[in-house]
């Protein structure tokens, strides 16, 4: 079955999502899981003997033994002068997020049996045409050429756009709280995709990796001695840390939906369960989460939006009754969309809601919707191909009317596509007339342009034998200066 793939390649996580053609119609962007345990993967490659990537989960696993062949972070890379060290070669940031887009369609086309028809690529906000260009080349070099790229918030305002109605010109806020930062950016509706207002917001925090700290340091205060005993050169003692801080990202995303969860600490000294409760955790997480109402408000101003009047909002929205946001632009927005596996926690949502005083959009897997939104952009990608491909294969087929106002312009019309459809007359060309060339008279330039040659070589000989009769002959340099 023809499908096409979206990609978001994110800084700390990958996702993929499909959408699947049945008849002449797209179904709709469903996410394929990338690994057997989750629906995301890390963003990281190891580089193996053959000089090839592995990514996601198996190369986190070499990350222990083989660090050295092991590079993450490289998408805020993109652009840099300096390359990336894996192992004892150089890598451009680009070529590696190339190669993560290609082990992302090589597997999809395992699990699918067959390569997608058309790849989009949901990227950093942040990357304008230099970067975006540096990418198209890696991809070229790897033999991906259909791949259409968009930003991550265009790629999310997509999806969102795909299940709820936004109205044409309308303004949409997306806050994505990604694995190592964030960004804001407002976007205007304008079919069949959106467009960028103002300058994108990016900030180091709040980020998914904070709120892993947060919950990382509370356990750290209960069994912080047997932490600092670690020793980092032991791999075993590594691997326990690292696997305490997967536990305690695990149970960050735990919270989102129940009001407890266990950290499960497997430490050589110690191994027990430790309990944290949602209301702990947002305590620990709220100095965090109030950044992103604070960020989203300056994105907005970014954009030039202010506020608009109750009738003028209810005539574009078709809802009356909203509450003022006290000038703050917000009111302006059709919608505001939470991204990022960060915002499940549920104090995101009502942070946002009391500060902008309306309610956010967050989907059920905010992790999985800028590659959903991916595959929705590929998908109109190729409908617009199949159209222009329509469109010129159509011809003017112009149905007569008796008596019409128009037509005496239809039989116009008609008439003249029956004279364009006769057959013409041959055409007959004559050859034009070239004169012939004049072989005497060349002939005779010839003998003559010879003639001139042999009498200046003869006066030359004649001057030379009187000099030496005389006795004095003449030097080359005394010649010359005659």
């Amino acid at each position: 079955m023809p499908y096409v793939l979206g990609i978001h390649v994110g800084a700390t996580a990958t996702s993929a999502a499909v959408a699947r053609r049945e008849g002449g119609r797209w179904g709709a962007a469903q996410p394929l899981p990338l690994s057997s345990t989750a629906q995301t993967v890390p963003t990281v490659l190891c580089r193996v003997q053959d000089g090839s990537f592995v990514a996601g989960e198996p190369a986190s696993r070499q990350e222990l033994t083989h660090h050295e062949w092991v590079v993450r972070g490289f998408t805020r890379q993109v652009g840099d002068d300096a390359p990336m060290l894996v192992g004892s070669e150089f890598v451009s940031a680009q070529a590696l997020v190339a190669s993560m887009v290609e082990w992302v369609a090589d597997v999809v086309a395992q699990q699918l049996g067959h390569p997608a028809e058309h790849i989009t690529l949901a990227h950093s906000a942040l990357w304008g045409p230099f970067r975006t260009h540096l990418v198209r080349q890696a991809l070229a070099g790897l033999g991906l050429r259909d791949v259409t790229m968009v930003p991550e918030p265009v790629a999310v305002a997509m999806d969102y756009a795909s299940k709820q109605q936004v109205t044409e010109q309308g303004k949409v806020a997306v806050a994505n709280v990604g694995g190592s930062g964030f960004d804001a950016t407002v976007l205007q509706h304008r079919a069949p995709g959106f467009d960028v207002l103002g300058s994108p917001l990016d900030a180091g925090y709040p980020s998914g990796q904070d709120l892993d700290d947060e919950v990382f340091g509370h356990v750290r205060e209960a069994f912080g001695e047997h932490i600092d005993e670690l020793d980092p050169t032991d791999r075993t003692h590594r691997a326990a840390l690292a696997g305490l801080r997967a536990e305690c990202a695990r149970a960050k995303e735990a919270l989102s939906y129940h009001p407890g969860a266990t950290v499960r600490v497997d430490l050589p000294q110690v191994r027990t369960d430790f309990a944290l409760s949602r209301s702990r955790f947002e305590q620990l997480s709220r100095g965090h989460l109030e950044r992103i109402p604070e960020l989203l408000l300056q994105s907005i101003q970014s954009a030039g939006l202010g506020k608009s009047s109750e009738s003028d909002r209810a005539a574009r929205t078709g809802k009356t009754g909203s509450v003022s946001s006290g000038g703050t632009g917000a009111d302006d927005l059709d919608a505001v969309v939470l991204a990022g596996g960060s915002v499940r926690t549920p104090l995101a949502k009502q942070i946002v809601a009391e500060r902008l005083e309306t309610t956010p959009q967050v989907d059920a897997a905010p992790e999985l919707v800028a590659a959903r939104g991916a595959a929705v952009s590929a998908v109109g990608v190729l409908s617009k191909g199949s159209d222009q491909q329509a469109s010129a294969a159509e011809t003017s087929v112009l149905m007569r009317v008796e008596g019409g106002p128009d037509s005496d312009r239809v039989d116009i019309i008609e008439a003249q596509r029956q004279r364009e459809a006769e057959p013409r007359p041959p055409v007959q060309v004559k050859a034009m007339y070239v004169e012939p060339p004049d072989e005497d008279r060349e002939r005779r330039l010839k003998i003559l342009k010879l003639s001139l040659a042999a009498l200046l070589i003869l006066a030359g000989l004649a001057l030379t034998f009187v000099q030496t009769v005389e006795g004095h002959p003449l030097s080359p340099t005394t010649s010359t200066q005659r």
